[in-house]
């Protein structure tokens, strides 16, 4: 075949590629055209261009392929949704052609397939009965005022919604903003941000700390923050980034832990159904109080706090999948089932039963939070994962 043949079918290719028509076999074959040398960079620059506009809604969900080809689909994944310009890795056999399907199959197939399954055939979806799919937008959430007021928050243009005390309360830019004014501090007036299960919704204090809190979580803070300390209590998840004030101590109470805030990024999971509560830091330092001691944090460490007050310090964190829900993203590295399934209940509002054994394996990859509660079985379904569901319960199958 001529050097002009060749040329005129990949170009085909890829057009048959940004139509979402590629058959696997094709989409192979033109990723690895594309990465025999430097003289396919027109072509590579078209598939970029074509996409730089797609949103990443990807969803990838597999059993772990191995190390190599883990880090090299999250490091695609993570970065921008178009192939990157960089020299890639190169692979041999299976892995090869596994690693080149998945990183086109992320871009160009819709958002709840799974990929990477390891040949498994996907067993029929297993209907679901009765149960509402989560919103398209999940940037939603309810205010309760000092006066049991309550307002409901959405993705609306900029509104003032109330004054407490002497702060303005706005909806700003997507969130929630607390803008002190002039005058006299009052007394605290409390308030409390909810989110339900689907929901997010990012929060800026009267001090200008940000924060972020996950599905099924609450916040109770003060509009405007008095006296030598700033104080608020958490249950659920959220993720913080607290601005510096050396005169005033930021502290978080979580259930029996208190959270000692040094100006600094992190992230507290403290859900229910979690066997600790989780603190995990990304920037800065904060140190962790609880009955049975004390323990202070540097970045990428967490904090693990049992039901008794046992501390525990965990170094070495993958940051990137502890906050990758802020993003609106799932994600997964070396996961047992009963962790994915776990972060599956808050978001879509399941509750998770367990009947017989389940045999033990590790789950990797991203999944976007757009993604409906159908196409997140599907993936279960495609890993062999047997379950029912009986209203909002997933009642997960044994295999033996």
């Amino acid at each position: 075949m001529s050097t002009e043949r060749n040329e005129a079918y990949y170009q085909q290719l890829l057009l048959r590629w940004q139509q979402r028509i590629c058959t696997p076999t094709e989409a192979i074959e033109l990723m690895d055209y594309l990465r025999q040398d430097n003289s396919n960079r027109t072509l590579l620059n078209e598939l970029q261009s074509a996409f730089r506009d797609v949103k990443p809604e990807k969803v990838l969900l597999s059993a772990d392929p191995g190390d190599r080809i883990r880090k090299e689909l999250l490091k695609h994944i993570q970065a921008s949704p178009v192939i990157p310009m960089h020299q890639p890795r190169k692979y041999t056999g299976t892995f090869r052609l596994a690693a080149a399907a998945a990183i086109l199959a992320a871009i160009a197939l819709p958002a709840g397939y799974l990929l990477l399954n390891h040949g498994h055939t996907p067993k029929p979806a297993t209907t679901i009965q009765a149960q509402k799919e989560p919103a398209a937008s999940s940037h939603k959430a309810v205010l309760t005022l000092a006066n049991g007021e309550k307002i409901v928050l959405d993705e609306k243009g900029m509104q003032q919604l109330a004054q407490q005390g002497n702060s303005t309360i706005k909806t700003k830019n997507g969130q929630l903003v607390y803008e002190k004014t002039s005058g006299e501090a009052s007394a605290p007036l409390y308030n409390t941000l909810t989110t339900a299960a689907g929901e997010t919704y990012p929060l800026v204090l009267a001090d200008g700390s940000k924060i972020w809190l996950n599905a099924a979580s609450s916040i109770r803070f003060p509009a405007t923050f008095a006296g030598n300390e700033r104080k608020i209590s958490l249950t659920g998840e959220a993720y913080f980034e607290i601005a510096h004030d050396a005169h005033k101590p930021f502290r978080i109470q979580v259930k029996q832990i208190t959270v000692d805030v040094l100006g600094t990024h992190f992230n507290i999971n403290s859900y229910a159904d979690e066997a600790t509560i989780n603190t995990t830091l990304l920037e800065g330092a904060v140190k962790v109080n609880s009955e049975k001691g004390s323990m202070q944090l540097a970045p990428g460490e967490q904090s693990q706090v049992s039901a008794n007050g046992s501390l525990k310090k965990v170094t070495g964190i993958n940051t990137d999948e502890i906050v990758a829900w802020k993003s609106g993203y799932f994600q997964f590295e070396s996961a047992d089932l009963t962790t994915v399934l776990r972060q599956f209940s808050h978001w879509y509002d399941l509750e998770i039963v367990y009947e017989g054994k389940v045999k033990p394996r590790k789950f990797f990859g991203m999944i976007s939070r757009h993604s409906s509660l159908t196409n997140v079985l599907k993936m279960l379904d495609a890993n062999n994962v047997s379950y029912k569901i009986e209203g909002k319960k997933l009642i997960v199958q044994g295999d033996e």
